[in-house]
């Protein structure tokens, strides 16, 4: 295993973000940037995908996570699992996150506690709204497999405030981590405690050692603090492609413009440190161009890519993972 950053029958969650801190970050929110996301989780995970031991009732448990800022981290690859994190990856539960979430609320490092439905039967979709202010921009987010020893799907601290203005869409592939608590091997695997607990690491044996992705996020802004209606957005890029992804040494990313123009294209890791940057890319109006980008000498982990141009920016992600 190895450190990193993871539709028939629709279920729709009866959808909220719940505020439960103090009065004074009512306060600051009610006087930030406020702005108003759906995140779509889609799962692909099913019998055809991950044939492997597939179980009979397939499902993920409820969202659960939190808007912050970058004083608090609630997972990351490589550091332990905390007691919330351990009891939503083996049982789906919430209360311990929750804790640890209005504890961060209390101390002044997140804003808005973020809790919705699960997916009751795999492949499915689930949404939830939420808000989110530029004092608190950072996203966490998370799911059990289920049934399972330990195992989740989720994000941690991605960034819907992208150099001074709001993300417009951002999907995320979602891979399956490792809460390092159980050591079962198998989706029914008995309780088996790992004494003492592994690190959170990316589930790179079977039965996900083939097809690692087992479906996505999809965060869109909705409303908000200079927000346009969409059909107000100019209609800048035709389509957007990145591929392979997850992928192994290289990355191409396929831009259709409507219209010719200058089109800039910036990779930024998940610290926000841009690692690659092309700009003067001329786009020609129908006509596809293609940016191969070498990743190899690149760490395991999510990459945000920035296309944009004079009159709009769209944001997309990849995932580099080499299984090792």
């Amino acid at each position: 295993m190895i450190s990193r950053l993871l539709l028939l029958a629709a279920v729709l969650a009866p959808v909220f973000s719940t505020p439960t801190g103090p009065s004074a970050n009512e306060e600051m929110a009610s006087t930030a940037d406020i702005v108003t996301y759906r995140v779509t989780f889609a799962s692909t995970w099913s019998a055809g995908t991950h044939p492997q031991d597939f179980p009979s009732n397939p499902h993920f448990s409820g969202l659960i996570g939190a808007t912050h800022n970058v004083a608090v981290s609630f997972w990351n690859a490589g550091q332990l699992a905390s007691a919330g994190i351990e009891s939503m990856a083996e049982t789906g539960g919430k209360s311990a996150l929750i804790a640890e979430v209005n504890g961060a609320i209390g101390a002044g490092h997140a804003e808005f506690l973020l809790s919705g439905n699960g997916i009751g039967r795999s492949p499915g979709q689930v949404e939830l709204e939420f808000q989110v202010t530029d004092s608190y921009p950072l996203v966490t987010l998370v799911s059990m497999v289920a049934p399972s020893p330990d195992w989740f799907v989720g994000v941690s601290g991605v960034d819907l405030y992208e150099g001074g203005a709001w993300v417009q869409r951002l999907e995320v592939p979602l891979l399956v981590y490792d809460a390092g608590t159980d050591s079962g091997s198998s989706y029914t695997s008995a309780n088996d405690n790992t004494e003492p607990a592994d690190a959170i690491s990316e589930l790179t044996e079977a039965p996900f050692d083939g097809v690692q992705q087992v479906g996505t996020f999809v965060f869109e802004l909705q409303s908000g603090v200079g927000v346009e209606a969409d059909d107000a957005l100019p209609d800048t890029f035709g389509s957007i492609d990145i591929y392979p992804n997850p992928s192994i040494d290289r990355v191409v990313v396929q831009v259709v413009p409507v219209a010719p123009g200058e089109v800039v294209v910036e990779v930024f890791d998940v610290l926000g440190r841009m690692v690659h940057r092309v700009s003067g890319t001329d786009g020609v109006a129908g006509i596809e161009a293609r940016l191969s980008v070498d990743v190899q000498d690149w760490a395991d982990g999510l990459y945000v890519v920035r296309i944009g141009n004079a009159d709009r920016t769209e944001v997309r992600a990849f995932v580099v993972s080499r299984g090792r």
